[in-house]
């Protein structure tokens, strides 16, 4: 009779000084975390046997989140204090806003990184010591003439190191400026036609590199914009 696996996605905040860390890393303190918790993770096969764990898409170095996904599966339920026990074993910027179990369902779930397909994200300027007070009315200006524009480039480097101009207008679903905060969705999914993009990359591409921001993402969305 095969064993009973239980199946969990949670959802965790990633503030402080941990924006500063990598992937890698962050996964790293997440396994750490629950395996401190004596949760009894599924392992994967073969000879080196690592835990059976998915993370949301890569959160690029100095931004934080509300929203970080992570998916694991154990041979036995996490238990009802889950959320005080992980939050008691792991970084005080982290903070677990939601457990999701997964246990009973029938058909096999679909990956994090197919299931996620758009993020939302918050970014408030801050002064740059080179520019000194805020104009505002650049930012107004920028963001309209975004959203009226047809074409969004930006210039990468191939991996035979040439560059490569693309269009990213598709890849931003909605921006908004208002009372000194900008909100934007942008893709970040797998998709054949429309791209993926950083929020660090689509702000220097529209306001510049004179400004500064302060950036969070809030959620995730799948493909019908349904919150994740």
């Amino acid at each position: 009779m095969q064993e009973k696996v239980y199946k969990y996605r949670i959802k965790l905040t990633k503030y402080g000084e941990l924006k500063y860390i990598s992937h890698l890393d962050w996964q790293n303190l997440i396994i750490k975390t629950l395996r401190r918790c004596r949760v009894k993770l599924v392992l994967t096969e073969g000879f080196n046997k690592i835990p059976k764990t998915t993370f949301s898409p890569a959160l690029p170095l100095f931004l934080k989140s509300d929203c970080e996904l992570v998916c694991f599966q154990t041979h036995e339920p996490v238990g009802e204090n889950f959320k005080e026990v992980f939050e008691k074993n792991t970084n005080e910027n982290v903070k677990l806003v939601e457990c999701l179990d997964f246990s009973n369902e029938q058909k096999k779930l679909p990956a994090l990184d197919i299931l996620i397909q758009w993020a939302k994200y918050e970014a408030r300027p801050v002064p740059n010591k080179n520019e000194g007070i805020l104009n505002f009315k650049n930012l107004e200006y920028n963001t309209n003439k975004c959203l009226s524009c047809d074409e969004i480039l930006i210039t990468r480097k191939t991996k035979k190191g040439l560059n490569k101009v693309t269009n990213y207008r598709n890849s931003l679903n909605s921006l908004e400026f208002k009372d000194g905060l900008l909100t934007f969705v942008l893709k970040t999914g797998q998709d054949e036609h429309i791209p993926s993009l950083r929020a660090d990359e689509f702000l220097k591409a529209v306001y510049g590199e004179k400004w500064l921001f302060d950036i969070k993402r809030v959620c995730f969305f799948d493909k019908d914009l349904k919150v994740l």
